[in-house]
């Protein structure tokens, strides 16, 4: 099956962004459900995989993680498919993106090297974008280009498989472990 890991956002973080969002007239919002962070993606994975990934996971010491989000940028070079709120790299999310790759490769899935550039995907741009839609996209990252937040605590990390439709994909949890309950004193 087709799956990832995510840092789940809290909602003092999800507000924010879904505000942002009804003022893009441009390519498909994220629905508010599908807003994460994601820390690795495994692409297809067999479910022992995946159970072995879970038991690594509540086996780690991690702990909840302040996230920041810190302007808005596009994928995609000249033609961008997808826009973003970035996350600041805290020296803590960067450990815990270490650590879960660490559980990923503990349970036998491999991973290419990609670097870790921490991001909220908030809408997914079609290939094409017309000169109107290319304007009204340049004037919404001109008005909003330095979105930020206040810090707020994401407090679980969610492996979830993925399906993908032609109306967007479909994410279901397969298992989460709450960083509150693993954090050491």
């Amino acid at each position: 099956m087709r799956a990832f890991v995510t840092l789940d956002l809290p909602e003092a973080l999800i507000a924010p962004l879904t505000r942002l969002q009804a003022g893009l007239d441009v390519g498909r919002a994220v629905p508010e459900d599908n807003l994460h962070l994601t820390l690795a993606f495994l692409g297809e994975v067999s479910a022992a995989a995946l159970s072995d990934l879970a038991l690594g996971l509540e086996g780690l010491s991690l702990a909840p993680v302040e996230l920041s989000l810190r302007g808005l940028d596009l994928f995609g070079g000249r033609k961008p498919g997808v826009l973003f709120a970035a996350v600041e790299a805290t020296p803590d999310l960067t450990r815990l993106h270490a650590k879960v790759l660490q559980a990923v490769r503990a349970a036998g899935i491999g991973m290419g090297r990609e670097r870790f550039r921490p991001h909220v995907t908030i809408a997914r741009l079609p290939r094409v974008l017309g000169p109107k839609h290319e304007r009204r996209l340049a004037d919404f990252l001109h008005l909003n280009g330095a979105f930020s937040t206040p810090p707020a605590t994401a407090t679980s990390v969610t492996i979830y498989e993925s399906h993908l439709r032609p109306e967007g994909p479909l994410h279901l949890p397969l298992a989460s472990v709450d960083l509150r309950s693993q954090a050491t004193p």
